[in-house]
């Protein structure tokens, strides 16, 4: 393929090992979900196969795939439906209220295996979990009544980096149902929400994805690179028009280059006329709306057909052009048609 989604495993074990060293002893959850931010699940899962690790996904065809790749253990943090299928599979899945506990018991009686359950908790992202003592209490109880351990207990943050006073009052929500557990539950405790390993925020386990990835800290190095090639050159004369809508005009005589990547690949069209790819350090930037499969280039009269170029290499300078985050930029490379190389 043209398309090449390149994958620097130092950098993810760079990341991994510094995360680690913040950790202060506590284990890790490496998000792999929305095929791992982008990066590639397979991919992913196949670098850290020697490390240390839990994997987490959002919803249970997720949580079926990476049991393919891993025999290390999995939690599924979203909904699911077939707890049977997933309880087989021996993967860790989120209880998100009362209701759904008696049907997960129902299936675990009939199958007679046991289910490894965390129980979610809403300290106040108001989209998953268990909101009240009441119905907490229902769910220790059931568990009890029941025979069945609770793996684990966790929350969310939703605005580490943006408001404090929340995230104290959603930390004080959870250390407060993590002291309303009985003597005899040991789950273990974890959290998730970005940063949240740099916010002094105490727990058994953290759940890290943008950070495993390059970003959130000076420290982290991205791991995604995306790179392509010009596969068509054009000449073009000064006042003639470059792609769909008449998008943009040519100002002087150009050889304008084809690169074999659009928006169906993760390249929004609000990008267009603003990025830039390199070549040997030197940038070239697009001219007319991105295309679904392609997008086009001034070449400066210095590239030719076949030439290399790198479309991103760090996805801050995307989310700053399209005021988004780091996460939606990854995650639109998910679905590129391009081939994911592991460069050691």
């Amino acid at each position: 393929m043209f398309n090449k989604i390149i994958i620097n495993k130092s950098n993810l074990l760079h990341n991994l090992a510094f995360i680690k060293s913040k950790s202060k002893g506590a284990k890790i959850c490496v998000m792999v979900k929305a095929n791992a931010y982008g990066h590639g699940m397979k991919e992913i899962v196949e670098c850290l196969k020697d490390e240390d690790v839990v994997f987490g996904v959002s919803c249970e065809e997720e949580g079926f795939v990476l049991r393919n790749y891993t025999n290390k253990k999995i939690i599924i943090f979203g909904a699911i439906k077939n707890y049977q299928k997933v309880i087989k599979k021996e993967i860790d899945f989120a209880l998100l209220s009362f209701d759904e506990l008696k049907d997960i018991i129902e299936v675990s009686n009939k199958i007679k295996i046991k289910p490894y359950l965390h129980l979610c908790l809403n300290s106040g992202m108001n989209r998953y979990g268990v909101k009240t003592e009441k119905e907490f209490f229902e769910i220790i109880n059931y568990l009890i009544e029941n025979k069945i351990r609770l793996e684990g207990l966790y929350t969310h943050f939703s605005s580490l980096t943006t408001d404090k006073n929340y995230t104290q009052t959603q930390k004080k929500k959870f250390y407060h149902f993590c002291s309303l557990l009985p003597d005899d539950f040991s789950p273990i405790l974890h959290v998730g929400g970005g940063r949240t390993l740099f916010k002094k925020i105490k727990a058994d386990m953290y759940r890290v994805g943008i950070e495993v990835y390059g970003y959130g800290n000076k420290n982290l190095k991205p791991v995604m690179s995306v790179e392509s090639q010009i596969v068509d050159t054009v000449q073009v004369h000064k006042n003639e028009h470059i792609g769909y809508l008449c998008g943009y005009t040519a100002k002087e005589d150009m050889i304008v280059g084809a690169i074999p990547m659009g928006y169906a690949d993760g390249l929004p069209r609000k990008l267009s006329n603003v990025i830039f790819v390199k070549n040997k350090n030197k940038m070239f930037y697009n001219v007319g709306n991105i295309c679904m499969d392609c997008f086009m280039i001034n070449t400066n009269s210095q590239l030719k057909t076949g030439d290399k170029v790198c479309i991103m290499d760090n996805a801050k300078v995307f989310a700053q052009f399209l005021e988004t985050s780091e996460y939606e930029v990854l995650t639109n490379f998910g679905h590129a048609r391009a081939e994911r190389v592991v460069k050691i």
